[in-house]
């Protein structure tokens, strides 16, 4: 168990870089189609929109539609992986929600805000000893949600495979 609560406690302390990328791609998709648009009133020709990606044939294709493809699935996968942070977010919102309010406050404090024991615990008004506990308590009840009947899948998991994973691809 203590395995899974310090992937539990990393989770958390990812949580502000987890916002910042969803931010960065997010600008970055938006940058992308405003230039795609701005580009064809430029040239005056309106870009196809594909519902889903073409099919591959032998058929011989222009220079110019294989970079229209190709931008086209940078969008796609750019919003899937969009979509990917935001349920990751979005799950971490949600057991915190569940938590009580003092483990909720230490937790946050200490992992997404990243501050040193001595403040959470002055930020608080506990000792640090029991900050600590708060952190321990709030961390087994934040795991046991994630494994729970109330889940079907944990959160270090899948943040290995759906967040980490695509960054590597």
């Amino acid at each position: 168990m203590k395995d899974y609560l310090q992937e539990t406690m990393e989770c958390l302390g990812n949580y502000k870089e987890c916002e910042t990328k969803l931010e960065a791609k997010k600008a970055f998709l938006n940058r992308l189609k405003e230039n795609r648009e701005k580009r064809d009133r430029e040239v005056g020709i309106k870009s196809i929109t594909y519902d889903e990606i073409p099919v591959k044939t032998n058929k011989i294709t222009s220079k110019v539609e294989l970079i229209a493809i190709k931008n086209i699935q940078m969008e796609l996968d750019l919003e899937e992986e969009i979509d990917s942070l935001q349920y990751y977010l979005t799950r971490i919102n949600l057991i915190m929600m569940d938590l009580k309010e003092e483990w909720r406050q230490v937790l946050e404090l200490k992992y997404i805000e990243g501050y040193t024991w001595e403040y959470v615990s002055r930020k608080t008004g506990l000792s640090e000893s029991t900050c600590r506990r708060y952190a321990k308590d709030g961390a087994k009840a934040f795991a046991d949600k994630i494994k729970g009947e109330e889940s079907y899948i944990d959160l270090p998991l899948f943040k290995y495979i759906y967040i980490d994973k695509v960054e590597q691809a």
